[in-house]
Formats: C-alpha cells, structure tokens, sequence
C-alpha cells in the first residue's frame, strides 16, 4: 500500500513540473496573447509645422500587420523634450488619430493613420523630434521609435 502511495505522489508531482514546460511548449502562455507581432513605420507629413496648434504631424502605416488592434487597448503617446502628450481617436487628447477606415473601435491591418495636433503646438514651427510610444495590451508594438517632423 505504502509503494502505491509512494507511486502516486511521484507521478503527480511530475505532472504538475511537466505541466508548465507543456504550456510554455505549446504557446499557451497568457502573455503571448496580449501580444501582436505588427510592425509599424511612422513618417513626416508633408505638411510643414507652423506656431499653431492643429498641425499635421505625421502618419503610421504598417509594414507587417497581421493583427487588426482594437483601440481600447492601444495606447499612443508622443515626447518632445520632457513633456508627454496623449493621442486619442477622439477629441480629448493632446494629439488626434485620424483614421482611413470605416471602424472607429479597430486599427486594421491595411489602413494608414494621420496624426494631428488637438489645439496644442507640440513641435511649433521649426519642427523637431518626436519620439514614440505604441503599446497594445501594455506590450510596446514594434516599429519607429522616432520621428522627425519638419
């Protein structure tokens, strides 16, 4: 009676040490889902900035995209120096996405994004660099870490 038991304890035990390797093995892992393997590239537009603060600063497309993102989880923030500034797909940000697509809640594989500034002069009329943050679920998104706005 005691060797079953004995038995018993190993073979569960082992499952229980194997069960995470087969998770990890399999691509089950949590994380990896909240993940999107999309690669974006951010250029200048052609617009030159000015003093005022509703200029249009540059568009991002995707140079891979297998993954439409649905805005409630994407975050996109610009930096300029020392200050941060928020852009939405509506009007209560710093910066405004303007999109190419009919669906407002998804940033599809194919379409191209146009950023603007929301009555705040964020390069003034000199232009500058902006650098970039894009985040889905809380996992950065691949792509230009960087863009200079002239």
């Amino acid at each position: 009676m005691r060797k079953g038991v004995t038995t018993l304890l190993c073979l569960l035990l082992v499952s229980v040490m194997l069960s995470g390797c087969v998770e990890r093995w399999t691509g089950m892992d949590e994380e990896q889902e909240s993940r999107t393997q999309n690669v974006y590239r951010a250029t200048d537009s052609a617009s030159t900035p000015t003093e005022g603060a509703n200029d249009t600063l540059f568009s991002i497309r995707w140079n891979d995209a297998n993954d439409d993102l649905y805005w409630g989880y994407v975050v996109l923030k610009l930096e300029v120096g020392d200050t941060v500034y928020d852009c939405t797909i509506t009007d209560g940000g710093d910066c405004f996405i303007s999109q190419d697509s009919d669906d407002d809640t998804i940033w599809e594989t194919n379409e191209i994004l146009t950023i603007m500034e929301n009555d705040v002069n964020i390069v003034g009329g000199s232009g500058g660099l902006i650098n970039l943050y894009i985040s889905y679920r809380g996992t950065q998104i691949a792509g230009s870490d960087s863009v200079y706005v002239q």
